[in-house]
């Protein structure tokens, strides 16, 4: 094995999480065959990017997909604030999203008057943006896709990466095309969840197949050197429980990178030590969650999300201590958790079968989720969340 992204073979462990199913194959049948992979973390101890040591086929991933972008009205708010800083209103840019997902991104700035394309890799997903009137194609984003985009669309003024290097087994392939899309003017925007982050707060169920990679701003700054692209401005964003937001371009001012890099060298990103400790955290979780799950005599489960499936699985959560779980994509509803078996169901079942308190899965957006269930806590329903912290609201 070599590092994703510099090559080099000097790893240090993470944490084993064991064989894990995909986590966003929801099953149609709760007897449907469930295949698991290994799911291991290692980080290079050469550029700090912490990986997966074995990642199954990308066609078995992203073929189709259940998560819709526009469900999640964080993510939604998210976009558009993106859009407003960075697309000029009226100003006829072109811009370009990897991984446009059901373009919720892309709808946004084309009301601002810009000319859009998606490059999506689910069939079921880019269906669906194409029949929104958002032009998409259907592809696994590359160096050899962005050559022929760029003969029939043209170079991008505005690129956006949002949580998709994460995704991919070569991020440099990506970066390779991107650097190509943008020509020598334009800028792009990536984001990726913050290694740190995940580390401080204990956030193992953002750990699974489809993540190939954990950033550190180290680990960027070479992946983008290493592709002759320039990070000319870093932000620390709280988007999937810490994200980092990178502007990219072919030239410009890294003045402020050297900072931002020294303080993760700090903080211990190339040392086993910083890593040691979060196995540790993650065993003390299971039990506190345990512990606080004991109170109640039913506990259902909030949110059918990627995190919510690697806790449920790795926290050993079947369908005799979570006996189902609410969501609100209708996408994912009557469909049952790969690994777990649990029947996803709409959230007013909630209300319905009022259970005395249910795991709110996806923590990152928390306060959404929260109000949207208030006539259930009105109820006194309850939620327990686990990461950073177990806690019964």
């Amino acid at each position: 094995m070599r590092c994703r992204c510099c090559g080099r073979a000097s790893f240090g462990e993470v944490i084993d999480l064991g064989e894990m199913p995909l986590v966003n194959n929801l099953l149609r049948a709760a007897d449907e065959p469930c295949p698991r992979w290994p799911l291991k973390m290692v980080f290079c101890r050469g550029c700090s990017l912490a990986q997966l040591t074995q990642t199954p086929p990308p066609q078995a991933m992203f073929s189709e997909y259940l998560y819709f972008s526009s469900q999640s009205k964080t993510m939604v708010d998210h976009a558009c604030r993106l859009v407003e800083q960075f697309v000029i209103s009226g100003g006829g840019q072109r811009v370009l999203e990897i991984a446009s997902n059901d373009g919720y991104l892309l709808k946004p700035a084309k009301d601002r008057g810009a000319t859009v394309l998606g490059v999506e890799p689910a069939r079921n997903i880019a269906a669906h943006a194409n029949a929104a009137g958002i032009p998409t194609v259907c592809e696994f984003f590359d160096e050899t896709v962005a050559a022929r985009l760029i003969d029939e669309w043209g170079t991008a003024d505005v690129a956006f990466a949002n949580n998709v290097l994460a995704h991919v087994p070569d991020p440099n392939r990506i970066m390779r095309g991107l650097r190509m899309m943008i020509g020598e003017r334009g800028t792009a925007h990536v984001e990726v969840p913050w290694v740190v982050s995940m580390i401080d707060r204990g956030a193992f169920d953002t750990i699974y197949h489809e993540h190939h990679c954990y950033f550190s701003i180290n680990a960027m700054r070479t992946l983008c050197h290493r592709n002759d692209l320039k990070i000319v401005d870093v932000e620390l964003i709280d988007v999937h429980g810490g994200s980092l937001h990178l502007r990219v371009s072919r030239t410009g001012d890294e003045a402020t990178l050297d900072r931002w890099c020294d303080d993760e060298r700090k903080r211990g990103v190339f040392e086993d030590a910083f890593y040691q400790s979060f196995a540790l955290r993650v065993q003390t979780m299971r039990e506190q969650l345990k512990r606080a799950m004991s109170q109640f005599e039913v506990v259902a489960a909030y949110g059918a999300a990627a995190k919510g499936v690697v806790l449920l699985n790795s926290f050993e959560l079947d369908t005799t201590q979570v006996p189902f779980v609410a969501d609100v994509s209708p996408h994912k509803q009557g469909r049952f958790v790969p690994g777990t078996g649990q029947r996803i169901v709409s959230p007013e079942e909630l209300l319905e079968r009022k259970p005395d308190a249910a795991l709110l899965l996806p923590w990152n957006i928390r306060e959404e989720i929260l109000e949207r269930n208030q006539g259930y806590r009105n109820a006194g329903g309850r939620f327990i969340v686990a990461i950073p912290e177990v806690q019964v609201l």
